[in-house]
């Protein structure tokens, strides 16, 4: 299974109508910075859109490229999609839903880069809840409904004169049938969606403030991205339901308070959790050691040391719980002693060591080259010199180091 993810923001806009912000760009960068340092996503499967290639045309050619039409996307791969930048709500045409006759409803929609601006068409209307909702639902009947959209933006003016910080601007010039025309237009036949919190089983929706609330940003970012930020890089999140995720995040938030639909599975579906081959599993023998399901056949060396943690799975928080020093080595399993006695108890029955798989091919290297050495005549000088002595220099061949034979030709010597 794969993480997929079209990453949209937008800090300057087109329309002298639409205030600029200050810190989208920066927290779609953050975003896609976890994705691909933290998660180990590849970095072609994600895709960013920020300020004037955000235009509502490219987002949708983008979404239906990289995402809907993407044959290597596998049905229940992570799909996520980010936006930060304004939000605003759009009048609803009179024919929206057939018998409709509310003329102060409102459609919530997010503000692309052109948003507003003039077209031969009408005016841009951005990306309305209903176009969303429907697009989402023909992604998810073909690539299956683990999907997350999440927004860094608001739908409701703030009540404050602090615009600058708001996250919502006004669609004063957008007509109803503007919501027609255009990529990602709305279809007169669909059910009815105005909001993108509206339920939808297609997809989980993550939103950074609730539907009668404002999202609010600083110079360092948006205050709902910067908290999920700090949320997802102190939780082990392989085991941290998406619930218990968003209720730390909402702590960190003070008044601003984000929502987000109800589902019980883990955030992105768990799927960038997956088991790190960097960790071994460590057994406790007796009071003072543990037993280390890897060998010298593995690259373990007496003396080496290793950190101990309490899971194996990459993307999640696993901080080390202690260090041990390897005391004896065989050639399946190895002897581990910790190093601090007091932490040892603190220590779950079974936990994990973390070895670094270039330590352990560098020091097969170093002993297959140190064997043939060994074969070759070439020891290592031992014994003291004689303080009324003057040393003859080291020839090229007396140090490892110094030697004129590649590493490769020595191991390939050893394995002859």
């Amino acid at each position: 299974m794969a993480v997929w993810s079209c990453i949209i923001a937008v800090d300057q806009y087109r329309s002298g109508e639409v205030w600029d912000l200050q810190s989208s760009v920066n927290d779609a960068r953050e975003i896609k910075h976890w994705l691909v340092d933290h998660l180990k996503v590849p970095k072609q499967n994600v895709i960013s859109l920020l300020n004037e290639q955000a235009t509502l045309s490219r987002i949708e050619a983008t979404l239906r490229s990289h995402l809907l039409n993407n044959d290597n996307i596998q049905k229940g791969d992570a799909i996520l999609i980010y936006f930060a930048g304004h939000g605003s709500t759009v009048k609803t045409p009179d024919d929206w839903v057939e018998g409709e006759t509310d003329t102060t409803a409102r459609v919530e929609v997010l503000c692309s880069f052109d948003h507003e601006t003039k077209t031969s068409e009408g005016r841009v209307a951005g990306i309305s809840a209903r176009a969303m909702q429907a697009f989402l639902h023909e992604l998810s009947s073909k690539k299956g409904n683990n999907i997350t959209l999440m927004v860094d933006t608001s739908f409701t003016p703030s009540q404050t004169r602090d615009r600058g910080r708001t996250r919502w601007t006004s669609s004063n010039k957008i007509a109803p049938e503007d919501l027609y025309s255009g990529p990602f237009s709305a279809q007169r036949s669909q059910v009815a969606n105005e909001s993108f919190y509206d339920y939808n089983s297609s997809h989980c929706f993550i939103a950074a403030s609730k539907a009668d609330s404002t999202a609010v940003e600083s110079k360092e970012g948006g205050r709902f991205t910067a908290s999920f930020l700090e949320a997802v890089l102190s939780a082990p999140l392989h085991n941290t339901s998406l619930r218990s995720l968003m209720n730390d995040i909402a702590r960190r938030m003070g008044d601003q308070q984000p929502m987000f639909t109800e589902n019980n599975r883990l955030l992105l579906g768990g799927v960038p959790f997956t088991e790190d081959e960097n960790f071994v599993r460590v057994h406790p023998v007796d009071s003072s050691s543990l037993k280390l399901d890897a060998g010298s056949n593995y690259g373990i060396v007496k003396g080496g040391q290793v950190t101990l943690h309490v899971h194996n799975y990459s993307g999640s928080r696993n901080p080390a719980v202690a260090n041990a020093v390897i005391q004896e080595v065989h050639p399946t399993y190895s002897i581990l002693a910790v190093r601090s006695k007091s932490r040892y108890t603190l220590l779950p029955t079974s936990c994990w060591a973390r070895i670094d798989q270039h330590r352990a091919l560098a020091s097969i290297v170093k002993s297959s080259c140190a064997s043939v050495l060994q074969r070759l005549g070439f020891q290592k000088r031992t014994g003291s010199v004689p303080s009324t002595a003057h040393p003859s220099p080291p020839s090229r061949a007396s140090t490892l180091d110094k030697l004129d034979i590649s590493q490769r030709e020595l191991v390939i010597s050893a394995l002859q």
